[in-house]
């Protein structure tokens, strides 16, 4: 099962890189370089057009341009993902919990969810200022300096005040989550920050990320895929990762499209 699903991955990831080195491609000529019938083509195309990578129609394939149409299409795709994705977070906290939260935008979105439930949140994340929160719900800032344009609290005073309090959860959002690497980030600053988060968590780590995160390794670790107890993503993500996530004891949630 496993070499079939990267076989999957594989094709579609040379699909993709196919796509972005022409204008359009015929499907039988691209089923032709893969060297696999068109019906499988076809149902490759269909999960990457849904995804926003490519723009299949009429028997041709196009890449997406940033700028275009389609790529206003794909981040607004995306966009929806990490809604559906922060909606389904309030199942794994309960009722008058302590959790910590990261900087990201994903947990960012899952703080307005969690307005259903009396919650002590405790963010390094300014912007949770402004979220809506049930009334009997504290938002407390860890402090520190302030980092933008993301507006995150960093550094050694956000680091002594997490360290003198534990969680019941931790969520957390990345850059990257991968076997080999664990969970990665693409600032520095937060690197510490979110260790810290884990390491002081007495029940769960609950991970965030949508599929364009799920295999993928970022420039700083922050903790080894053996802390991640949850991780919520949708169901783009590449199936051989998500499998070898769930071999190695991770509950892994694949949101609706």
């Amino acid at each position: 099962m496993k070499n079939s699903l990267e076989n999957v991955q594989s094709r579609r990831d040379r699909i993709v890189e196919i796509t972005k080195k022409t204008d359009s491609i015929a499907v039988k000529a691209l089923a032709d370089q893969l060297g696999v019938s068109e019906i499988t083509v076809r149902r490759d195309l269909k999960a990457l057009n849904d995804m926003g990578q490519v723009n299949w129609h009429h028997g041709v394939v196009e890449k997406v341009d940033a700028e275009s149409t389609q790529g206003n299409s794909l981040r607004s795709k995306i966009e929806q993902l990490k809604d559906s994705i922060a909606a389904a977070v309030p199942s794994y906290i309960s009722d008058n919990s302590t959790l910590f939260v990261n900087s990201s935008s994903l947990c960012w979105r899952a703080i307005n969810q969690l307005a259903v439930k009396p919650l002590t949140i405790i963010t390094n994340n300014i912007r949770a200022t402004e979220c809506v929160r049930h009334p009997e719900t504290s938002i407390i800032l860890t402090g520190g300096e302030v980092r933008y344009p993301k507006e995150s609290l960093v550094g050694t005073v956000t680091i002594q005040l997490l360290e003198t309090m534990q969680s019941d959860y931790t969520l957390i959002g990345c850059d990257g989550i991968s076997v080999e690497n664990g969970v990665t980030t693409q600032n520095i600053y937060e690197t510490q920050v979110n260790s810290t988060m884990i390491q002081r968590t007495k029940k769960k780590v609950i991970c965030v990320a949508d599929y364009r995160k799920i295999g993928v390794s970022s420039n700083y670790h922050v903790v080894d895929l053996s802390a991640v107890d949850v991780l919520i993503t949708d169901s783009f993500a590449n199936e051989s990762v998500i499998h070898e996530f769930r071999r190695r004891g991770i509950e892994v949630v694949q949101v609706a499209n």
